[in-house]
């Protein structure tokens, strides 16, 4: 089975309204980026695997998830974003459910891998959280979650997110995952000209490199997101590094406008990977 990154909307109608901060597929510019960056790092994680797609929200995500994985249940606790994604995303293995991320309607032990973008920053209910996911991860389920960095995400800009209830520094959100999971590895995310996806914490393995100051930085240089992936088991292989790259002369990306918002529908992904010179590049390339 594969999945389209979101089926056309055949008319307004199925088009839920950008709120700034909710995604919706019709939303280009960064935050297209960061999100479908986010699923494709999962791809290939939860092929036949049973999944929970938790703050499911417009229910993008999950389908596209669905296109690989045995199953999918996206939960949302906005009962419009339930409705909407039931209506517009229709598969055998995909479902969408009202609830929360401290009080998640499934069973125990019922998923292998639990997907949690866009979620903890708007809550304080954080061990609440860890705890329920912990109850219906089956042993040795993983865990891929999204925080944004405070440090990074706030407190250099000097500006402050109306959605977000509680953001974590770095090292609250490494603490918080290691207090539940044996292991937990953290990756960097931030939108260049595209979207990069470097390991935390692992000298050597990749690094960027200033333009106007030669500085280097180990992975990625302020990283406006975190992204742990975390189980008791131990870790399954993942990608050292990854780039989703949009070509400038397609980029949508101009001056101050980071988010620009049109009725269209997004590529299917291609079986080479790579669709309107959209790309996902899982390799470090270094120039010299």
């Amino acid at each position: 089975m594969s999945a389209s990154v979101s089926p056309a909307a055949t008319d307004q109608s199925q088009i839920l309204s950008f709120t700034g901060e909710r995604y919706t597929p019709e939303t280009e510019g960064n935050i297209y980026l960061e999100h479908m960056h986010r699923y494709l790092m999962v791809r290939d994680l939860v092929s036949g695997k049973h999944v929970l797609d938790i703050a499911s929200g417009e229910g993008f995500g999950s389908y596209f998830m669905a296109g690989h994985a045995a199953s999918v249940v996206g939960v949302d606790i906005d009962q419009l974003s339930v409705e909407h994604a039931s209506a517009r995303y229709r598969l055998p293995n995909l479902a969408f459910r009202v609830g929360s991320c401290d009080d998640i309607p499934l069973a125990d032990n019922s998923v292998d891998v639990v997907v949690s973008y866009e979620t903890i920053e708007h809550h304080d209910a954080h061990e609440r959280m860890m705890l329920e996911v912990r109850r219906v991860l089956r042993p040795g389920g993983v865990i891929v979650i999204s925080s944004p960095e405070k440090h990074a995400y706030t407190d250099v800009p000097g500006t402050r997110n109306p959605y977000h209830v509680k953001e974590l520094y770095r090292a609250e959100f490494d603490a918080l995952m290691r207090a539940h999971f044996r292991h937990v590895v953290l990756y960097g995310q931030r939108v260049v000209f595209g979207s990069a996806i470097f390991p935390e914490g692992h000298p050597g393995l990749s690094k960027t490199t200033d333009a106007r100051t030669l500085e280097e930085t180990e992975g990625v240089a302020r990283p406006l997101y975190l992204i742990a992936i975390a189980s008791d088991a131990a870790l399954p292989a993942l990608p050292a590094s990854s780039l989703f790259e949009e070509d400038l002369s397609e980029a949508r990306l101009s001056g101050s406008d980071s988010v620009n918002v049109k009725p269209s529908s997004r590529p299917r992904e291609s079986s080479s990977g790579r669709q309107r010179r959209i790309s996902s590049n899982w390799q470090l390339r270094v120039k010299t």
